[in-house]
């Protein structure tokens, strides 16, 4: 994978006082991955997140306090997927687009991070 295109990090003043938000984007020919960490925010922050899943999304058992998931069939066989997770007051994303990427793949990476 390239260097990430994109990478944000800092307070922001859409987030709450003591916030931190770090959020790296890879996009190569056809594909995108998003990868969005947060620290110290309240876990209804994850509602920002599955507000803008293009389709409703499910719950994920076993990673972090709570998580959910979406998948969106894509042409080609690949899929458009992400993941968001909390733990305490931590955040993480990962969107996924025209990679191969499983759920499964996606949130054992979310699990390290959180």
């Amino acid at each position: 994978m390239p260097e990430p295109i994109g990478i944000a990090g800092g307070g922001s003043t859409t987030l709450p006082a003591g916030a931190t938000a770090v959020a790296c984007e890879y996009h190569g020919a056809t594909y995108n991955v998003i990868i969005e960490l947060l620290s110290n925010v309240p876990a209804s922050y994850l509602s920002n997140f599955t507000a803008k899943f293009p389709v409703p999304g499910t719950s994920v058992s076993g990673l972090g306090d709570q998580a959910l998931a979406f998948s969106q069939p894509l042409s080609g066989g690949l899929d458009n997927e992400g993941v968001v997770a909390s733990k305490g007051s931590t955040i993480v994303e990962i969107t996924a687009t025209d990679t191969p990427a499983t759920l499964s793949q996606i949130e054992a990476f979310i699990s390290t991070l959180l």
